[in-house]
């Protein structure tokens, strides 16, 4: 699903495509991780009992024959968008958007397994690829030691974000923001800055900050060869991009991707790239938001 917001300026639109929420998350064929002292540790374990990775947090079970069933949490944090793995019994791992995993399993024979132990500039932190859906990393249990997740034999297909009302907005963005699901909505715009609250979450800009909604902030071209340099924002470590063109906004002429592909952010509020493109050097460009591993 997609929508445009706020329009042409300078030849340039930006289109947010917003996620949907599924059933199953680990591959089949993809689903082990590994511990020297347990062996193999399946996380798909059947789709009604397998491990769902989340946008903002995990839930499920993962297997494995020596510790038998490994709680990665119930899939109801009690704020609605992240464990807080504390003593009030709302554990769980957490996912911050980005692909990394923080918070805690819990394996009854075994205790728990800290996915929260690294630092994000730690090279062996547990996390996925927001792409691939490939996890790399490890777990820490000290009852069990490292569980190494990047056996290359792990590897998520989608993103679950649950949205019980239906609004285009994922309920832990939702509750993240607001602190309930009733605010906001594809016809609300909750900091009047122009674009409703459903387009602020496609592009996980701030709904609440008139300043943060995502726009074309640099353009220049050049001719020999053909290409357009862009700079928009701000952009997320939670989303991934795409740059379109087209001669007449999609009307004889169908939008195309650029050379670039889909693209991660760059590091900072604003990503900058630039695109070639064959034959009339006047064109037509488009933002695309994607969010993650979408079904």
């Amino acid at each position: 699903m997609s929508r445009s917001v706020g329009g042409l300026a300078a030849g340039f639109l930006l289109v947010l495509t917003a996620s949907l929420s599924a059933e199953s998350s680990i591959d089949p064929s993809r689903k082990y991780a590994w511990a020297a002292n347990v062996g193999w540790v399946n996380f798909e374990a059947g789709i009604t009992h397998g491990v769902a990775a989340g946008g903002f947090y995990f839930s499920g079970y993962a297997w494995s024959a020596n510790t038998g069933w490994i709680d990665f949490g119930d899939g109801s944090p009690a704020n609605g968008h992240s464990y807080a793995n504390n003593s009030s019994g709302d554990f769980g791992v957490n996912h911050d958007g980005a692909g990394n995993l923080s918070g805690y399993a819990y394996s009854a024979n075994t205790g728990w397994i800290n996915f929260g132990w690294a630092s994000l500039s730690d090279s062996n932190r547990p996390r996925f690829d927001l792409q691939t859906g490939v996890f790399v990393g490890y777990a820490w249990s000290a009852n069990t030691g490292w569980i190494h997740l990047g056996t290359g034999l792990l590897a998520t297909n989608v993103l679950q974000s649950p949205d019980a009302d239906a609004d285009g907005i994922a309920d832990a963005w939702e509750m993240l923001h607001f602190g309930t699901l009733t605010t906001a909505g594809p016809a609300t715009d909750s900091d009047d800055d122009g674009v409703s609250d459903a387009d602020e979450y496609a592009a996980d800009t701030g709904p609440d900050d008139t300043g943060s909604y995502l726009r074309v902030v640099s353009q220049s071209f050049s001719t020999t060869p053909p290409g357009t340099n862009l700079g928009f924002g701000p952009t997320s470590p939670a989303r991934l991009y795409r740059i379109e063109y087209s001669n007449d906004l999609g009307g004889s002429d169908p939008w195309t991707s650029s050379s670039a592909g889909t693209f991660p952010p760059d590091a900072g509020p604003l990503t900058y790239r630039t695109v070639t493109y064959p034959g009339n050097p006047k064109k037509f460009f488009r933002v695309v938001v994607v969010v993650p591993l979408s079904p």
